[in-house]
């Protein structure tokens, strides 16, 4: 439910639709364009941190004489929250590449996770799996420097939609079967898949929220609380109370792109780590609003037509 304001006297309900949502106004006095978003809140936070307490949990169940895989795993990690503290930094406007020396260990780790070379030879099942996680890291990896290189203060260079479809998501999909849950070593590069996938998310909502602005087609349908006074909607992204937003609705059937100046009146921590944003639409034009109030009876109307006799 929206919290307070004019968002209460209107008929409210829950649809999909396609929206965009930034803020007002990016980081000021940056080294590289930020848009504003918090995409760090802490249900993320505590994502990442019960993704990595997962691998630390199946690392300890693989025979400890392995010590090379351990090691392998220890990189793993190191290198992917390496990767979130260049994020980290993106997020805040500051450009890795400043820092000489901090741009000098971002090249380094093009070459990918170095210490995996001699499972080719003992494990070649094992080092494929493993090449297949450093192959979709470093694609993005490889995008982000890109990206850092061509910003500037007032851009953030994106040269489209990120890839999809590598080898790991067929690995992740043959991981979770029930029946390889007692082997530690496939559980272990599970986790190390899901816990970089965190980060990747991360770097996925940064890509298209510099991107899929001026592309309202692209934007996916998902369920939102909408009325003519405001909507909520469930988000991986922090907004501060009472901040101002740019919220943009987009309704294909009438290629018709509403604009709105919003606050965020309240947030709060959802299922699947995520955070339910309440959003009241301030001083909307009368003729946006009739357009949405529309929409929303449309909606109802075609919601009746579909309940069974």
């Amino acid at each position: 439910m929206l919290n307070r304001g004019n968002g209460r006297r209107f008929h409210r309900v829950n649809m999909p639709v396609r929206y965009f949502i930034c803020p007002s106004s990016p980081i000021r006095d940056r080294e590289i364009y930020a848009t504003g978003n918090n995409y760090f809140p802490e249900n993320t936070l505590k994502l990442i941190e019960t993704k990595k307490n997962l691998i630390l949990q199946s690392v300890q169940k693989i025979q400890t004489s392995d010590h090379l895989l351990k090691a392998i795993f220890t990189e793993m990690i190191e290198t992917i929250e390496f990767f979130g503290d260049c994020l980290k930094a993106i997020t805040n406007g500051k450009s890795p590449k400043s820092d000489l020396n901090y741009w000098i260990q971002i090249k380094s780790r093009q070459e990918g996770f170095k210490q995996v070379a001699p499972l080719e030879k003992t494990s070649p099942k094992t080092f494929g799996y493993i090449k297949a996680i450093e192959q979709k890291y470093l694609t993005y990896f490889n995008r982000m420097i890109e990206s850092i290189e061509k910003s500037s203060p007032s851009h953030f260079f994106v040269q489209g939609r990120l890839p999809s479809g590598f080898k790991m998501d067929e690995f992740l999909v043959t991981f979770q079967n029930p029946k390889l849950q007692k082997i530690p070593l496939i559980q272990t590069l599970l986790h190390v898949s899901e816990f970089m996938e965190t980060y990747l998310a991360v770097y996925q909502r940064i890509n298209d929220d510099n991107y899929l602005k001026q592309f309202p087609k692209e934007w996916p349908f998902k369920d939102a609380n909408v009325s003519a006074g405001g909507l909520a909607v469930f988000m991986s992204k922090g907004f501060t109370l009472y901040s101002k937003v740019d919220a943009y609705l987009y309704f294909e059937a009438e290629n018709k792109l509403l604009s709105f100046d919003g606050t965020v009146v309240g947030f709060r921590s959802a299922q699947n780590y995520q955070e339910r944003i309440a959003i009241n639409f301030e001083f909307p034009s009368g003729h946006d609003q009739k357009f949405l109030q529309q929409e929303i009876q449309k909606h109802e109307v075609e919601e009746c037509m579909d309940l069974p006799l």
